[in-house]
């Protein structure tokens, strides 16, 4: 079953491209029946609940849950009602933008994101120390999954009102992109690769993988400060995000020194196009860090949240090059 739930989940991440494409072609010849930001809606929904949710949710419970509680029923019910909420969303928004239709599928999917949390943990139970580490990271990759949909609901009345271009909106849609991107992609991605070294019977001392755990974590929620600094440049929120670049520098060279003695026992498992695709993926990680790392640097920061183009080159930074390589190394 998950190898037909990829298939679908590979076809929303064409669909997604197809529009990126669209996207780019309109800055070379005129295209007059498209409203370039309902494209942008589409192609952002696609990409990151099309392709990436579905994904996590196919790895997820892969790596995570055995065969008997793959086969419920409940998984390929949650499963292909979000598709339908996936395919909704693809068709309403290139015309309407935020609109009845499009809200409605979204407010779906994140209706089923929630359920899908609640029967994902029920089924994970306890598996002692042994999986200590996969299990931490999945249950917080949820959570901030969940979190970050807080601000979706908080939009509503912002958008009803004369606050629709406030700076109360884009603070809402910065929130919830930082704790999907920072917190679901990445403790999702990183719950995965402590389950991979849990099969192959390398196991983290349970103190350092706290440590490293809490340095990301309150790095995740510093770094939000950068987000609000354009409608509120204040320099205590200078301050508190370059607190969290710095806790998240911390954290990645944490990491290395942690998997260090592993080294060579890792490489041996990991051959070919995984091999490969896993470099690119850690690659782009470290990449991410020390871009995000640079802003502790005031000119730099200001740059960070002023320059559309930088930011969306981050943004594909951290969605294509890190976590949809190792999307592909992990289903590999």
């Amino acid at each position: 079953m998950p190898r037909k739930w990829l298939s679908i989940a590979l076809l929303n991440f064409f669909l997604a491209g197809c529009l990126g494409v669209l996207m780019r072609f309109a800055f070379v010849s005129e295209v007059s029946w498209m409203d370039y930001r309902y494209i942008m809606h589409a192609h952002s929904h696609m990409a990151m609940l099309g392709w990436l949710y579905l994904s996590l949710f196919i790895l997820l419970v892969s790596y995570f849950l055995d065969a008997h509680q793959q086969s419920k029923s409940i998984y390929k019910r949650l499963f292909a009602l979000t598709q339908i909420a996936v395919i909704g969303m693809f068709l309403s928004f290139p015309f309407q933008g935020y609109g009845l239709y499009s809200i409605t599928f979204s407010t779906l999917h994140i209706l089923l994101s929630y359920a899908f949390a609640y029967r994902f943990i029920k089924d994970l139970g306890s598996n002692g120390d042994h999986h200590f580490a996969s299990l931490l990271f999945v249950k917080s990759a949820l959570g901030l999954m969940i979190i970050s949909t807080f601000a979706l609901f908080a939009m509503a009345p912002v958008m009803a009102s004369e606050m629709k271009q406030s700076a109360w909106y884009y603070g809402l849609v910065q929130f919830f992109l930082h704790f999907q991107f920072n917190g679901w992609y990445i403790f999702g991605i990183l719950s995965l690769s402590f389950r991979l070294l849990e099969y192959w019977n390398i196991i983290i001392p349970k103190r350092k993988v706290i440590i490293f755990y809490s340095l990301l974590l309150f790095s995740c929620l510093f770094t939000f400060a950068l987000a609000v600094t354009w409608s509120t440049p204040v320099s205590g929120l200078f301050w508190i995000n370059s607190l969290g670049v710095s806790l998240q520098f911390l954290a990645l060279v944490y990491l290395f020194r942690m998997l260090k003695p592993y080294y060579s026992s890792i490489r041996r498992k990991l051959q070919g196009w995984i091999l490969a695709l896993f470099s690119i993926a850690v690659l782009s990680f470290i990449m991410k860090i020390v871009v995000q790392s640079a802003v502790v640097i005031p000119y730099i920061a200001t740059v960070a949240y002023t320059i559309r183009l930088y930011v969306i080159g981050f943004i594909h930074l951290i969605l294509l090059a890190c976590i949809t390589a190792a999307v592909f190394a992990f289903a590999s």
